[in-house]
């Protein structure tokens, strides 16, 4: 059926199995597990499945610290910067980030962490003010906006921080790069939210920056914002160029998605200048930035299963 290999990129957070995450995308594109479908996956490197911890210093109370990190941002008497500090806070201790001063991040790197964090909850707040509806009946008055959106900000965050600040890259690009190196040519890559950085990192090293990539399809990315993008290539700079091998770009994002803060990348990476291909679409999962919502959109399914033709 397919001649082509597709690769999954996952996003931030806890991941089921590599096995279990593969069979439920192949379900959602193909109704069936295709021969030719793999999954980089990189969850492991800040989600250890045994439990236990990391080689890089993480545990379950750091774990179980940044959960109440998160539940605390969540709170709507907590302004962005506030809950950008705790998110900031939590992370750096549980990855084992020495203080600011003690060999460990500069007060720029710092200061450019809870920035990126606080502008994720800004954008939280902001599709939670759009999406909120009026409660029915004659006392009808408007709902609170739905937590959810800061949630995910929270522990995507959290991740994101980890790969940018928190000394997590080489841990969660490996993977990514065995993926890579295992997938026959030519591969079509399906990124989603912090795997599309990892995943245009990745692409950007010598080893891969001419393979042969008939697609990328990136979904809920935070390529977008500035304070990502002038991090990637481990803070090269700006312009990020396309990587060679990439022959097609296309990004989908939802307008209620929080982490696609800026939704379009086509001004963001150069050249050529017609692609990204940006598309705005309608994610109808209860988690607007989920990947199986993504993956479940007609159009999205559509050009993934053309490009695999």
């Amino acid at each position: 059926m397919v001649d082509k290999a597709l690769l999954y990129v996952h996003g931030a957070g806890k991941q089921k199995s590599a096995a279990a995450l593969r069979a439920e995308l192949d379900k959602i594109l193909f109704g069936a597990t295709p021969f030719r479908t793999s999954v980089a996956y990189y969850a492991n490197a800040r989600w250890p499945t045994s439990g236990g911890s990391t080689s890089l210093g993480t545990s379950a109370a750091g774990r179980a610290r940044r959960a109440r990190a998160v539940s605390e941002a969540t709170k709507p008497d907590r302004g962005p910067t506030e809950a950008a500090e705790l998110i900031v806070r939590a992370t750096l201790a549980a990855s084992g980030v020495r203080p600011v001063g003690a060999a460990g991040l500069s007060p720029a790197d710092r200061l450019a962490a809870r920035d990126l964090a606080a502008s994720l909850f800004r954008n939280a707040d902001r599709v939670a003010r759009r999406s909120a509806m009026a409660a029915p009946g004659p006392a009808a008055g408007p709902t609170l906006p739905d937590p959810i959106f800061r949630a995910i900000v929270g522990f995507f965050a959290s991740d994101v921080i980890d790969y940018l600040f928190g000394g997590f890259n080489e841990r969660m690009r490996e993977p990514v790069r065995k993926a890579l190196r295992a997938a026959p040519a030519p591969t079509v890559i399906v990124a989603h939210s912090l795997g599309t950085i990892i995943t245009y990192d990745v692409l950007s090293e010598p080893e891969f920056r001419n393979r042969a990539l008939p697609m990328l399809v990136t979904v809920g990315s935070p390529l977008g914002i500035g304070n990502v993008r002038a991090r990637l290539r481990d803070g090269a700079g700006e312009p990020n160029p396309v990587p060679k091998g990439v022959k097609s770009w296309l990004n989908f994002a939802d307008r209620f998605d929080p982490v696609a803060l800026d939704a379009t990348l086509a001004d963001a990476f150069e050249p050529p200048a017609n692609f990204p291909v940006d598309e705005a679409v309608n994610n109808r999962a209860f988690n607007n930035h989920d990947l199986t919502g993504y993956l479940a959109i007609g159009v999205v399914g559509t050009v993934i299963r053309q490009a695999m033709a």
